[in-house]
């Protein structure tokens, strides 16, 4: 059996976590001592993209664009590209 950290919620609605295994559903509640089932926790959520709205994943796109950019002048790539869109 994995042991994994589950949440808890109490009849008297405390809300505490526990490191137990997959199968038990049930546990007692540190604060009380009432019965508590398990609960589906929030899940973290690591947002990564390109709009600005996360510096950090925004400027490493600027960043790898850039350099990609400064790689196609330097081998002559997209030249014929920006020749036909300029005449």
């Amino acid at each position: 059996m994995a042991k994994r950290i589950f949440e808890f919620i109490c009849t008297n609605n405390h809300l505490f976590d526990r490191y137990i295994d997959d199968e038990q559903f049930t546990a007692s509640c540190p604060h009380c001592n009432a019965n508590a089932r398990r609960i589906i926790s929030i899940p973290r959520i690591d947002l990564d993209g390109c709009s600005g709205d996360f510096p950090t994943a925004s400027d490493a796109w600027v960043k790898k664009r850039e350099s990609h950019m400064k790689y196609e002048r330097k081998m002559g790539i997209g030249d014929a590209y920006r020749s036909e869109v300029e005449a």
